[in-house]
């Protein structure tokens, strides 16, 4: 229904009201899409978490399988036998492992917006480092043989200042399509409108 400024009434006030509302409101929410994530992202753990726990656990097994063997597993120490202490320090010793895997993840977190890159590192104080399309060099995607097989790679961000070492966003699970994203994100022009 076209807006007609020729007529005066309340449901021209009703109207004109309402298209102010829904275009202040389509403004509004362009301008928070502008700012939503593409893509977030943290270290997937996961395999590694994996790796562990198999390792430890095949490990038990055998130093218990040990102590069944040379008939040392029920002697008690303490009230339990020494199978059941064999195995209690290893769950422990599994629990110990883990906690490196989870500041890893609880300290890192990666935000792809359409006009930059945003790596925070830190759980208690947080360290911020926006990469925005003017400050970018280059990207390499680094895949060991392990993160071949389980499809996760580190991305290494370069910027333009030759002393920098990289950004490195570790451990990304499908490495390819958020590499994707921010080659898409940081090859956007720039334009610069000066008055």
């Amino acid at each position: 229904m076209p807006l007609c400024l020729d007529v005066v009434s309340d449901k021209f006030k009703y109207r004109s009201t309402s298209v102010f509302f829904w275009v202040f409101f389509l403004t509004q929410a362009s301008s928070e899409s502008s700012r939503s994530p593409i893509w977030t992202g943290k270290p997937w753990i996961l395999p590694s978490a994996i790796v562990r726990a198999i390792l430890l656990f095949v490990l038990t097994v055998v130093l218990v399988w040990l102590e069944f063997v040379l008939n040392t597993a029920n002697q008690f120490l303490f009230g339990l036998n020494l199978a059941t202490w064999t195995i209690l320090a290893f769950l422990i010793i599994f629990g110990a492992s883990m906690i490196d895997l989870l500041l890893l993840r609880a300290s890192n977190t990666y935000i792809l917006r359409d006009d930059s890159l945003e790596v925070k590192k830190g759980i208690i104080t947080t360290t911020a480092f926006v990469v925005a399309p003017a400050g970018f060099g280059n990207m390499e995607v680094v895949r060991s043989l392990s993160g071949r097989i389980l499809n996760m790679a580190d991305i290494i961000i370069h910027t333009q200042n030759p002393d920098d070492g990289g950004i490195r966003l570790v451990m990304i699970r499908d490495p390819e399509k958020p590499a994707a994203q921010i080659r898409e994100v940081m090859s956007k022009p720039i334009v610069r409108i000066e008055k």
